[in-house]
């Protein structure tokens, strides 16, 4: 049985699940195995739990571990990076590559690529992502056995695809619509009756993102991979990548 190992570095460890779970359905349909192991976040080993995580956390290990590092040059973070390129981690596990993932709705944060985001497209959007990504690496170019995976405009849009198209949530958008266009991804899983609660700050609503609850909805994106290929390319592009 032939098998496959790929490093991940995620926005959080919905993400890790989600990616995580399409990978064993691929390995199971193909009768081989495939391993995704997590760079970070990482799992804490003595309360079982991740760190608070997102896409700033994927900036500083892209930083960490890429071409260039804002941090003093002989800094002991520095050097110890230094030996642990993400060329190295690649090498040292025997893996076949690393997947970087970050969500696209983030791209007004960013801050440090000049000029800043002022796109309105999720082909501008997927295309500023990459060249922040590239810039936080020090690279030029993608480089071999790295693979972008730009969420549009979250993993959560893979959650919605997993919908029939016909469905009543859906009745107001136009005929042909694309998944990766829909702004309210969030509020259209409310009205799907996917488990929220009320921010005690903010008074909104929002979807739970704990790991018992996300395991249902990677079950439902996994059930449904066939439509959500169909309807997301960042998922079309996983797929591939794994098989």
């Amino acid at each position: 049985m032939s098998s496959s190992l790929y490093l991940l570095v995620s926005e959080g460890p919905t993400d890790i699940l989600v990616i995580d779970k399409i990978a064993k359905k691929i390995a199971k349909d193909q009768n081989k195995q495939i391993e995704i192991r997590e760079l970070s976040p990482q799992k804490d080993a003595t309360t079982n739990r991740y760190p608070s995580h997102g896409w700033e956390e994927v900036r500083r290990w892209c930083r960490l571990y890429g071409n260039t590092t804002n941090m003093q040059p002989n800094s002991f973070e520095a050097i110890a990076a230094k030996r642990k390129s993400w060329k190295q981690q690649i090498a040292i596990a025997n893996a076949d590559g690393l997947i970087i993932q970050i969500d696209t709705d983030i791209v007004e944060y960013i801050e440090d690529l000049t000029p800043k985001f002022s796109g309105s497209t999720k082909r501008s959007r997927k295309n500023f992502a990459q060249k922040a990504l590239l810039h936080w690496l020090g690279e030029a170019t993608t480089p071999n056995k790295i693979y972008f995976l730009l969420s549009t405009s979250s993993t959560e849009t893979w959650i919605l695809a997993a919908h029939d198209r016909a469905e009543e949530v859906f009745n107001d958008l136009p005929s042909g619509f694309d998944f990766e266009d829909i702004q309210d991804v969030i509020e259209r899983l409310f009205k799907l009756g996917y488990a929220s609660y009320i921010d005690p700050e903010t008074q909104k609503q929002k979807l739970k993102k704990d790991l018992n609850t996300y395991k249902h909805h990677a079950i439902k994106i996994v059930d449904n991979l066939t439509r959500v290929r169909s309807e997301c390319e960042e998922v079309k592009k996983l797929v591939s990548i794994l098989t």
